[in-house]
């Protein structure tokens, strides 16, 4: 049986707002330097399907957009931009969306859509399938299709130029409509790596977002079905990152926990000890200096934080994942030049902020 998925690094409801009105203005749209939050809940509900189709279509993306009668119609939908593999997450459902031959003349795009939640009609090809939550799908841009997702109508999209995967791919024309069953552990290192995608202090830079984008065609790669080639080039980068970005979700999970061990790691994560050091070894660390480094850290923000002022060192040392207040007291001298009171100290007198 299969973890169940992180969540989102960060709050995709706090992301920056792209507002309707400002995609549909006249002014040429640059695209946005980091993930953006688009909202269709304003003006008349009856309008919002239409809105949407522009928007889409603003965006160089030609859709049908028809209200399904009785039922609420809802759009709020989180965009970032991976080098050239847009990533889609949100809600959408409320309407049948669908493309049609004049709609996808010229489109060299591909979509993988991953269901998180609620029933989703998809037809293309003459063909038609349901997919339940957690299973995914290859649709292609360049063939006429339809989308009906029920309520709650969860939805994690990629879309991308088809020739970009097809080389890496065994048979690449047979990928498309091919359910992918959420038990696939493919589809579940990739759905947790996407969810860091949403973090903006991980996308600031254009090197690092063309990195995650070849890690993300890597485990495409593997869940469609890889060449050997591409199998062995995904195991050796995009496979191993998305497995580092699970280990170390996992520990943020249990930093407090003394216990957290190599050990306990490898038998949550179905691997052995040593994978999990080479994990780490590749990144120019251990794991030991990496748990110690973000022990560190919580305690720093924990020490800064009003709320908590009143709590004994010792009490932050130990939800941190210290048993030893003498040792913790030591390595936050090392790491930071202050003791832990110094730095609860400074923030009092200085509202909370950080010497």
């Amino acid at each position: 049986m299969l973890p169940t998925p992180v969540k989102n690094m960060v709050d995709l409801a706090r992301l920056p707002l792209l507002t309707p009105e400002t995609l549909l203005g006249g002014e040429p749209l640059p695209p946005p330097p980091g993930p953006v939050r688009l909202v269709f809940s304003g003006g008349p509900e009856r309008e919002r399907p239409s809105m949407l189709r522009e928007c889409f279509a603003r965006m160089g993306y030609r859709y049908q957009i028809e209200r399904i009668p009785g039922e609420a119609f809802d759009a709020d939908l989180c965009l970032n931009m991976l080098s050239d593999l847009l990533v889609m997450s949100g809600t959408l459902h409320g309407s049948r969306n669908s493309r049609s031959r004049e709609m996808v003349d010229g489109d060299a795009d591909a979509l993988l859509m991953i269901n998180l939640r609620g029933p989703h009609l998809i037809e293309q090809r003459g063909r038609q399938l349901v997919l339940g939550d957690g299973e995914a799908v290859l649709i292609s841009g360049a063939d006429p299709s339809s989308f009906t997702h029920r309520p709650p109508g969860e939805i994690l999209g990629l879309r991308f130029p088809r020739t970009r995967l097809a080389p890496m791919l065994r048979d690449a024309d047979a990928s498309f409509m091919r359910p992918v069953p959420r038990s696939s552990r493919a589809l579940h290192l990739l759905t947790n790596y996407l969810a860091m995608t949403w973090d903006e202090r991980v996308t600031e830079s254009a090197d690092l977002k063309a990195a995650m984008a070849r890690h993300i065609y890597d485990l495409m790669a593997l869940l469609l079905g890889s060449t050997q080639d591409a199998a062995e080039a995904a195991r050796s980068n995009g496979l191993h990152a998305a497995r580092l970005e699970l280990i170390k979700t996992d520990i943020a999970e249990n930093l407090g926990q003394p216990g957290l061990s190599v050990t306990a790691l490898a038998a949550r994560h179905h691997c052995t000890p040593r994978f999990i050091q080479r994990l780490f070894e590749s990144e120019g660390s251990t794991l030991t200096k990496y748990v110690l480094g973000q022990r560190l850290a919580r305690a720093y923000q924990m020490l800064t934080d009003g709320s908590r002022a009143t709590e004994k060192i010792s009490t932050v040392a130990y939800d941190c994942g210290f048993n030893d207040v003498s040792y913790f007291n030591r390595v936050f001298r090392q790491h930071f030049g202050a003791a832990p009171s110094d730095v609860r100290a400074h923030a009092r007198r200085n509202g909370g902020s950080a010497p």
